[in-house]
């Protein structure tokens, strides 16, 4: 957890160097990984909102979701940027590009966020038509959290397997329960 941490801050530093902070979505376009997990705490710590992409989206949906949500920043991996469309956002690649954030400080930055404020956007199917941007707040995320911990009685000595697409919200109640009772987090 303390390599998780530090590594996160520092993309989170990293991050608001680039004016990520409340309100401020930040794509993250990766299969599940270890980078995807730092990714969303990066982008949670830096205060912005997390915006799952799949990389198996077709590139229309992607690009629309990214024009949509007018994102800042795009944090992938080298390999997946060339299947992204031409967009504003700043692609950072947390492979090839992670030098640069490592030089950040691995201290927790200060936070800015209130609860109200936006933690992510889920799109929806888009099975009626254009997808559409759900937008949830950290209160929600942090109550939502709560009662999967205290439902499932989740502890620090429990493993949850992370599968669900990054894409489905039901895989943020995978990560963020688990970690917030220190318990073990294995991505498939």
């Amino acid at each position: 957890y303390g390599e998780l941490n530090r590594r996160a801050n520092q993309l989170a530093h990293y991050l608001r160097a680039l004016g990520v902070g409340p309100e401020v979505p930040v794509a993250v376009c990766l299969e599940r990984s270890l980078e995807t997990v730092i990714g969303l705490l990066g982008i949670l710590k830096a205060g912005g909102a997390y915006l799952p992409l799949d990389p198996a989206y077709p590139q229309e949906r992607r690009a629309f979701m990214l024009k949509d949500a007018q994102v800042l920043v795009l944090l992938t991996r080298e390999r997946l940027v060339a299947g992204l469309a031409e967009q504003d956002a700043k692609v950072i690649c947390l492979d090839s590009g992670w030098d640069a954030i490592a030089r950040e400080s691995g201290e927790n930055p200060d936070i800015l966020t209130q609860p109200e404020n936006l933690a992510y956007v889920i799109y929806t199917s888009g099975s009626t038509g254009q997808p559409k941007g759900v937008l949830v707040s950290h209160d929600s995320i942090a109550a939502h959290c709560r009662t999967v911990q205290r439902c499932y009685e989740l502890d620090s000595r429990d493993a949850v397997l992370q599968f669900a697409s990054l894409s489905f919200d039901v895989s943020l109640e995978e990560v963020l329960p688990t970690l917030i009772v220190g318990a073990r987090l294995v991505v498939m």
